[in-house]
């Protein structure tokens, strides 16, 4: 037998050997890694190789080779990740909560009461002078229409829309080519509302009464009482200074007279007193008459 029989078939069984560790080795090698990372953090990473190689040549033979091998970091890793973002905003913006912003109008922010600001109160006191004419119906059935009436009148505001007036005046008709054939001297007090007080222009209604001395031609006097309603329309021409213009209606009814003796005397054109003259005191007639005013009021 050959002695190096044995030798040979022993360095085949070691190779053997060897070569299934090799593909034990070779089927576990991989690469394992760990990993990990936040903002100022650490990061691990790791690898391992092990592998093996051999040789078989005759008549000479190099032994298996097998190595290990890997590497480890160690170091800080940096990420981002976005954050919110916000902005805030010194004033109430519509479009930030979902309304519209074009065209702009007058909101309050939610939980936000909107205080208006007060008004500024009207003026209250007002005096002033008025210019106008009237006319009046005739004992005769006709009318005197050619007559001048002007006056003094103060105004008191009670509320924005509600005013108390005062007013003294004077009416002259005229007959002819003859002046103040009659005079009437009035006394007054009025409620007047306008509608609107704090606009430029305002309507108002008036209702009034009063009393009123009526002078036929030097003749004779009566004492008449009066009672009359009316519209008008006032314009501010500025916060102090007011226009207006207003008609009224009116009925008087006699209440004293004197000098009814000489009522049937003729006036100095020929005209009966009778005719110009208010009813007499025992009559249950009243004389109607219509008026129209300009008036110029300045408050205080």
């Amino acid at each position: 037998m050959n002695r190096r029989l044995p030798l040979f078939l022993g360095a085949v069984a070691f190779a053997t050997t060897l070569g299934a560790a090799s593909n034990a080795a070779e089927a576990g090698r991989g690469r394992a890694r760990f990993s990990g990372g936040f903002s100022g953090g650490v990061s691990v990473r790791s690898h391992v190789n092990v592998g093996s190689s051999w040789r078989f040549s005759r008549p000479a033979w190099r032994p298996h080779r097998w190595s290990v091998g890997g590497s480890i970091y160690i170091g800080p890793r940096y990420t981002y990740q976005p954050r919110p973002y916000y902005v805030y905003y010194p004033t109430y913006v519509p479009s930030y909560y979902h309304t519209n912003y074009y065209p702009v109008a007058p909101v309050s922010a939610p939980g936000v009461v909107a205080i208006a600001a007060p008004r500024q109160p009207l003026p209250r006191l007002g005096v002033g002078l008025f210019a106008g004419g009237s006319q009046v119906e005739a004992q005769d059935g006709g009318s005197m229409h050619d007559s001048d009436d002007v006056g003094l009148l103060a105004r008191y505001r009670i509320t924005p829309g509600l005013l108390i007036e005062g007013e003294v005046g004077k009416t002259s008709y005229d007959d002819g080519n003859f002046d103040n054939v009659r005079v009437d001297r009035r006394l007054g007090a009025s409620l007047i509302y306008e509608i609107g007080a704090y606009n430029r222009w305002a309507p108002y209604v008036v209702a009034g009464l009063g009393v009123q001395q009526a002078d036929v031609a030097g003749i004779y006097e009566t004492t008449q009482n009066f009672a009359e309603i009316g519209l008008g329309i006032r314009w501010a021409v500025s916060r102090q200074f007011h226009l207006a213009f207003d008609l009224r209606a009116g009925s008087r009814g006699t209440v004293s007279e004197s000098g009814s003796s000489t009522r049937a005397t003729t006036t100095p054109d020929g005209t009966s007193a009778r005719v110009i003259a208010p009813p007499t005191e025992t009559s249950d007639e009243s004389e109607e008459y219509t008026r129209g005013r300009l008036s110029a009021i300045f408050y205080f």
